[in-house]
């Protein structure tokens, strides 16, 4: 079985780093990590990945559920927010994108896994 290809997007360069490490040895394969929403659109794209792992506060001008939207709208990909702000309204914000999840960036292995292969289906 192939494994599943998926797009970080992330902005803080050792989190990004950290989480492919972490993608990696629970054996999914990374296509690429970007750190603005207008990367991450260009990304799903010309990538076409299985599903973009994507946090909401990003450099640019586009924010990560913008980013989101756009793909969405282009793609059927699945989009996981990954952020560090779970408040409810920016939670609420991000149901505008159709998430397929929403995971702390402080998520352990396990919770990773299971949203991953939730939103995957």
């Amino acid at each position: 079985m192939q494994a599943r290809r998926l797009l970080i997007v992330e902005d803080e360069l050792i989190l990004a780093m950290d989480l492919k490490d972490r993608l990696n040895d629970l054996g999914y394969t990374v296509v690429d990590t970007v750190s603005t929403g207008e990367a991450a659109v260009a990304a799903a794209r010309g990538l076409l990945p299985d599903l973009i792992l994507m946090d909401i506060r990003l450099a640019g001008r586009m924010d990560g559920i913008a980013a989101a939207r756009e793909i969405r709208s282009l793609h059927d990909i699945p989009v996981i927010f990954m952020s560090a702000y779970a408040d409810e309204e920016t939670r609420q914000q991000s149901l505008t994108a159709q998430p397929a999840g929403f995971l702390s960036k402080l998520a352990n292995d396990r919770e990773l896994l299971t949203g991953i292969e939730a939103a995957l289906g």
